[in-house]
């Protein structure tokens, strides 16, 4: 294996252990989902300016002067959804939702993201489809009851799912007229 698939695999295990381990802090914390937010947002922007500051700070720089409008206008649209999603993901746990629960119900976005893309003219493969079926029937599994009812948290952490599908589609089109570490600092 060659040092660059070492690196690529290193980071994804990484991002994975980053994103599942949130799930259990959300689920063992005490706070309100406002405020759990609002530390997590906190942190990021401070990431972000080191990331900024550090690696390529004259290229990021001039990257920003010459796209503001865009990353401004990127950054309170990607910020919007990116905020609805993690109040609704973070108000499912906080309902008593499992951290189990509630990441499998959140990785629905993976399948949501080309079914939402359909209304925007983007093509969808069968593979894709095949997976909605499949993601739906665990779904079902996961969280229907008996009445054929779901529990609050469930419901709020699927809105989350559709909310962060949404947010990939509109990183999908600012990104492409601005920087992405730009466009995620002012997120």
């Amino acid at each position: 294996m060659s040092n660059s698939h070492l690196k690529q695999n290193f980071c994804a295990i990484l991002a994975a252990l980053i994103w599942g381990s949130a799930f259990v802090a959300q689920s063992e914390s005490t706070l309100l989902p406002f405020t759990f937010n609002a530390l997590r947002s906190i942190v990021a922007v401070f990431v972000l300016f080191i990331v900024i500051v550090a690696f390529n700070r004259k290229n990021t720089i001039n990257k920003l002067k010459e796209n503001l409008k865009h990353s401004l206008w990127g950054g309170l649209a990607c910020g919007t959804v990116l905020f609805v999603a993690s109040f609704f993901q973070q108000l499912g746990i906080y309902s008593e939702t499992s951290a189990g629960k509630a990441g499998f119900i959140t990785a629905l976005y993976i399948v949501l993201v080309p079914v939402f893309g359909v209304f925007i003219k983007k093509k969808v493969p069968l593979s894709v489809w095949i997976s909605v079926i499949i993601s739906v029937v665990g779904l079902y599994f996961l969280c229907i009851k008996e009445g054929f009812t779901i529990e609050k948290g469930d419901f709020y952490v699927f809105l989350c799912a559709i909310m962060f599908a949404v947010h990939i589609l509109v990183i999908d089109f600012f990104v492409q007229k601005t920087d992405g570490v730009i466009l995620s600092f002012f997120q």
